[in-house]
């Protein structure tokens, strides 16, 4: 599974070729932006705290490729505080890995089993990719095109 993070993409949009994407909110309109220059592409997304419009659903939990994915903006867990409202909320839903955003900054960390992924804000040129083979390890490279790679 190749999975493409973003999130406070406030106008931005990039193209990979990933089996699906998540875009975290702040600016929607460009998560649909990407579904209509991708139409096949598999796109998941939530507002976030700019999306005032959106009546969307704040946070979203999918079964992809043998994990469970819980994602989110942020804003509604407190993530600027810390992650550990979002941690809880993922772990108490039985999630493998956790997506959020909203923060503006790069973060992976690991909390037991759970691996949680902030790709940055796509309105620097920050995004995830997140991939895993079934039963395999998550593996996460942020993806920032003023470095020659990720981490």
């Amino acid at each position: 599974m190749r999975v493409l993070v973003f999130s406070d993409s406030h106008g931005r949009v990039e193209r990979y070729r990933p089996d699906a994407a998540f875009h975290l909110g702040d600016r929607v309109r460009d998560g649909e932006a990407l579904r209509l220059a991708c139409p096949t592409l598999t796109l998941y997304q939530v507002p976030g705290n700019c999306d005032w419009d959106s009546a969307a659903q704040a946070e979203g939990l999918v079964r992809l490729a043998g994990r469970t994915v819980f994602y989110l903006h942020g804003h509604t867990r407190g993530v600027k505080s810390g992650v550990a409202a979002a941690v809880a909320a993922a772990q108490a839903a039985g999630a493998d890995l956790l997506l959020f955003g909203h923060t503006h900054r790069p973060l992976l960390t690991r909390a037991g089993g759970l691996v949680a992924v902030n790709p940055g804000a796509a309105l620097d040129g920050r995004f995830a990719l997140v991939t895993w083979e079934p039963g395999g390890p998550i593996q996460v490279t942020h993806l920032d095109p003023r470095t020659a790679g990720g981490d």
